[in-house]
């Protein structure tokens, strides 16, 4: 019988996550990337699953800003598959939500990802939320026309999204990942300079992570014409390839939009699955 265990991750794992990422989920890898991020122990838990001692699989707890438990990342090696490395992660993933006690637990995968789904029912979270990403690349795009937003204070955050919030389905996402709509995620939104708003819109724009890969769109609001010319404009100014947007699935009149100004769907198919305790 074969010992599965986990622990947290060590520096000198690293080399070994890098190969397990790159066979196990080749389309998505980042790792490299966020892993100052993921090693720092204010951020979460870089979780390493050992068979016999061999490094099998990982995957990254982490805690949002009302407290809800993200997870991300999951990987195992796809010959230690089905041996129990991705159970245990799960194991020590609910160990953790039993000490933290968070409002829910939140994670992504592709809809087509079935052993990850499993996974997930397994640990009492559901389909909460079906996704589409469209991208635009911003090689040789033209500087749109300016439109007039400014930033938005906190104290206006809460009064400028709330009549957009059911379009959303009461979430915001971006990077993949997921929150609640709720006063911490607008504090957080406006301390990060993210809010933008005109008299007829608001844009919410500004990545998690890996800024340098390009500009996600978090929320297109009013005007929406003027939000994506915005956005754009940002991504042109930071230098970004590309600015990337997701959105509910049921929303097709804003992919219409999104269309229409040249982005393209890029084929992830993206659910959002979550557990309220």
């Amino acid at each position: 019988m074969k010992n599965v265990t986990t622990r947290l991750a060590k520096k000198e794992d690293m080399e070994r996550l890098l190969a397990i990422e790159a066979v196990a989920l080749p389309s998505a890898i980042y790792l490299a990337d966020v892993e100052e991020e993921f090693y720092d122990p204010e951020r979460g838990e870089l979780i390493v699953a050992e068979i016999d001692g061999v490094v099998a699989g990982f995957a990254h707890y982490s805690i949002q800003y009302d407290n809800a438990a993200w997870i991300e990342t999951l990987r195992v090696d796809p010959p230690m598959q089905k041996t129990g490395a991705g159970a245990a992660i799960w194991n020590r993933i609910m160990e953790k939500c039993d000490e933290l006690n968070p409002p829910a637990i939140r994670m992504y995968t592709n809809i087509g990802n079935d052993g990850s789904i499993k996974l997930a029912y397994r640990n009492g979270l559901g389909i909460c939320l079906n996704t589409h990403e469209y991208e635009l690349k911003l090689e040789g795009v033209a500087l749109p026309s300016k439109h007039e937003f400014k930033p938005v204070a906190y104290e206006d955050v809460e009064r400028l999204l709330t009549p957009y919030k059911k379009g959303y389905h009461d979430y915001y996402f971006t990077n993949r990942t997921f929150y609640e709509m709720n006063d911490a995620l607008y504090r957080a939104l406006a301390e990060d300079g993210k809010v933008w708003a005109k008299e007829d819109a608001v844009v919410v724009v500004g990545s998690r992570y890996r800024h340098a890969t390009g500009l996600h769109v978090g929320m297109l609001c009013g005007n929406v014409d003027h939000c994506i010319d915005f956005a754009v404009a940002e991504g042109l100014r930071q230098g970004v390839p590309k600015v990337v947007c997701m959105i509910p699935n049921d929303r097709q009149e804003l992919a219409d939009q999104l269309r229409a100004h040249g982005f393209t769907l890029n084929g992830n198919d993206i659910i959002m699955m979550e557990r309220v305790f």
